[in-house]
């Protein structure tokens, strides 16, 4: 039996122009999942040819087209901002191949599982964790049995009707700790600036903007086997452009003690990889955690989210400002404060103009006091987030508005969650343009300052307008609120 997977780019139109943007278009490190489940496939006797499109930077299959040709089955992995990418495959696996079965799987398919066996012509649905569910569809498929028994599947009967199967338990520490790793001999030589690997699944916090699948657990490897994982994958680094490990953990450092021991075990086995990985400053504080790290850090992301306490507690961050500071003050202290990026989120749903402003005055603290780079972004909100979810059921939004490109430029899905008029978004991004100079007189050498006008507003409220731009600007929440009244 031989199987096709394809990994899909985030893509959107640029000046008229499809191409990949964000990390795809920076091509930082490869699908993990898909090429675990690959290397699960070939253990189980299957051929698979990975079909990487994050690596080709397009959403055309002809270059497959030949494997398409003699496969038993495709499988095609998704998160909500590669979906319309995955539209797109299947609709030209259906024009060259219509007899080829396709299974879906990833975070949006696992989101919308019945809407999309509706909607696009897939034959399964994948939900949740597939490394035990795939193997079963494949075997299936292989003996002609039936598919009654294979844990998170969505398939079709007889007749037509749609059947959700009975959802897997997660899998528990000791069954992703014998998983094997990924097979990087097969990913194209050069194409990525490192490597993914994985120590942890999943987070114990349930923020209410986050739409990660895997919330309110955390289920992570034993400190020795995520070592044994590393070394493994190290020699591969060499075919990466610069030889970078990314943890893609949601949460890397919950536990402070058990990254101390990681860091303890890659000194005793000599290894000093170049580390990637998102922290929570809850975990930052921690004694002992950036001194016994430190040498292995490239990079930090950590998600500080708010400037002010209202917002925190709104988020359901678990933290506060005070720990904020203190985390920025110990990065400064072992000199990771240039290699941490401080994420925060603007414009949420019950922010007026001096929310955001406690949060950018806060942000700018952090930047000048302490030297941390600072990520702006505007709030969208995602599928699966409790955010989200709460305005699903309001029927403010629903999953067939992510199937199109454009839904980043979507002026109605910003709109249901942001209450700023433009004119003041217009203002408040005016102002960090004037930091990002400031802050370029200090840091010539380095950008320290990310930030990015939504495209919503820069497309459908230009500057020169300004003037107007309030008019017929009332937002969605207060439309509806008028409506009913």
């Amino acid at each position: 039996m031989k199987i096709v997977l394809f990994s899909t780019p985030v893509m959107d139109y640029e000046q008229g122009t499809l191409r990949p943007i964000g990390y795809d278009a920076s091509r930082e490190c490869p699908p993990y999942g898909v090429y675990l489940l690959a290397t699960i496939l070939i253990r189980h006797g299957y051929e698979v040819v990975v079909a990487d499109l994050i690596a080709e930077g397009t959403n055309t299959i002809a270059k497959f087209s030949d494997d398409i040709g003699n496969c038993t089955l495709v499988g095609i992995s998704a998160t909500t901002l590669s979906w319309p990418t995955a539209t797109e495959v299947i609709s030209q696996l259906r024009e060259s191949a219509p007899r080829v079965p396709i299974v879906i799987g990833g975070v949006h398919p696992t989101m919308f599982a019945e809407y999309i066996m509706q909607s696009f012509p897939v034959d399964y649905v994948i939900c949740g964790e597939a490394e035990k569910s795939f193997p079963m569809l494949c075997e299936a498929i292989t003996r002609r049995t039936g598919f009654e028994n294979i844990p998170s599947l969505v398939w079709r009967s007889d007749d037509g009707g749609l059947i959700s199967n009975p959802r897997m338990p997660r899998l528990t520490t000791d069954e992703i700790s014998r998983s094997p790793i990924p097979d990087y001999s097969i990913l194209p030589k050069g194409a990525y600036k490192g490597l993914s690997i994985e120590s942890s699944r999943g987070c114990c916090f349930d923020c209410s903007f986050c739409s990660a699948t895997y919330r309110g657990k955390w289920v992570p490897f034993e400190p020795n086997r995520f070592v044994d994982n590393i070394e493994r994958v190290v020699r591969y680094l060499d075919d990466t452009k610069l030889k970078l490990l990314y943890i893609i953990d949601d949460e890397f450092s919950f536990d402070p003690a058990r990254c101390i021991e990681i860091a303890n075990e890659l000194r005793n086995r000599g290894l000093c990889p170049r580390l990637t990985y998102d922290s929570r400053v809850n975990d930052l504080v921690h004694d002992g955690l950036l001194e016994s790290i430190s040498e292995f850090t490239h990079q930090i992301l950590v998600g500080a989210e708010c400037g002010y306490v209202e917002g925190l507690v709104k988020i359901g961050k678990g933290t506060t400002t005070a720990r904020i500071e203190k985390a920025a003050s110990i990065l400064a202290k072992h000199g990771l404060a240039s290699k941490t990026d401080f994420s925060f989120i603007i414009g949420l749903p019950w922010e007026t103009r001096n929310e955001v402003s406690k949060t950018l005055t806060f942000a700018a603290h952090l930047l000048a006091d302490y030297g941390v780079r600072l990520l702006l972004q505007w709030y969208v909100q995602m599928p699966g987030s409790r955010l989200w979810m709460e305005n699903r059921r309001r029927q403010v939004v629903h999953g067939a508005m992510y199937d199109r490109y454009g839904f980043f430029r979507n002026l109605y899905l910003f709109r249901t969650a942001n209450q700023l008029l433009p004119s003041e978004i217009w203002e408040i991004s005016r102002a960090i343009e004037s930091s990002k100079v400031l802050s370029r007189l200090r840091y010539p050498e380095k950008q320290m300052i990310e930030h990015s006008l939504p495209l919503q507003i820069y497309e459908n409220f230009p500057v020169k307008g300004l003037e107007l731009m309030n008019v017929n600007w009332t937002p969605l929440n207060e439309k509806k609120q008028r409506k009913e009244a």
